[in-house]
This record gives structure tokens, sequence and C-alpha cells, in this order.
């Protein structure tokens, strides 16, 4: 049988009561209202948490997905028997990326603070391997923007390629 805030709190406070009587006339208002928000507080926290975290895996996917978007301008900037090449290398991309980003990349973008004057260092030095990292959902929200960040540039590459072969006479 579940129960409520309210006899939650008093049964707490009814056994941390000094001299051990489980008569509520020892319990005042005011700490029994305490515990009452400490725990509303805590279980507020946690629904933010959860809010927080399934949003940064929802924006995640729609920013990995651009991904699938940008394979389909490489495919279609190449010729025909180019096109598996290319979306291969657009696999591989997402592939390294996810490698370097989790063994240095956000070790060196998140990961470095002097502990003598509370400013970032340039580069970080802690975190590599995602060692002491607490909030995964973070990385993978980064690691989506990175992956795509290196995946954006096969498309203006292949069109600048393109466009220079194009004006040379054959």
């Amino acid at each position: 049988m579940s129960s409520t805030t309210y006899q939650t709190c008093l049964a707490n406070l009814n056994s941390n009561s000094d001299n051990g009587a489980t008569s509520s006339t020892n319990i005042t208002t005011e700490a029994l209202l305490e515990c009452i928000s400490n725990t509303i507080d805590t279980t507020q926290h946690d629904s933010h948490s959860s809010i927080d975290a399934s949003f940064l895996l929802y924006a995640a996917s729609l920013v990995f997905f651009m991904q699938t978007g940008f394979a389909m301008i490489c495919a279609g900037c190449v010729r025909v028997n180019n096109i598996q090449n290319t979306l291969l290398k657009n696999l591989l991309d997402a592939c390294g990326a996810s490698l370097g980003f989790y063994t240095v990349g956000y070790a060196f973008a998140f990961g470095g603070s002097l502990a003598d004057y509370g400013k970032t260092t340039f580069i970080g030095k802690d975190n590599f391997f995602l060692m002491g990292v607490e909030n995964n959902s973070f990385w993978l929200f980064q690691f989506a923007f990175c992956a795509t960040s290196a995946t954006i540039v096969c498309p203006l590459f292949l069109v600048y390629l393109y466009h220079t072969v194009s004006t040379f006479p054959q």
C-alpha cells in the first residue's frame, strides 16, 4: 500500500524523535512542512532531469538524422557509379566521429579547468574515454553535432570539385 508524502514524512519524523515516542505531539508543524517541501523538491528535480535528458536525446536524434540529408546531397553531386562510395564515406564519417569524440573529442572540448584559478583551459585534460562523465545524454547531443559537422564538408567539397572540373575544357 502506497503512502502519501505527508504520511511518509510523519513516519520519518516520528522515528527520528529524541525520546522515541510515537505520538505526533513531539513533531512541530515547521519540521513537517520542511520535510514535505524537501520531498516535493527532490521529486520535481528528478522529473526535470528526466525531461532534460529526453529532450537532449530527441534533439540529438534530429541533428544526427541531418547526416542522411547530407548523404543525399553528396549522392546527388556525383555520378551514378560513385554513389555507393559517397554513401560509404558518409557512414565512415559518422563512425570515425563517434570514435574520435568518444576518445578525445569530448575531453578536449569540455574537460578542463584550472583548479587554482577557476578558469577554463584552452584544451581539456579530463574526461578522456568519458571517464567521470555523468550526463551521457549531453555527450550524445554534442557528438551529433561533431559527426554532422564532419559530414557537412563532403557536399561542399564535391560541389566545389564539380564546378572546378566542369569549367576546364575536355
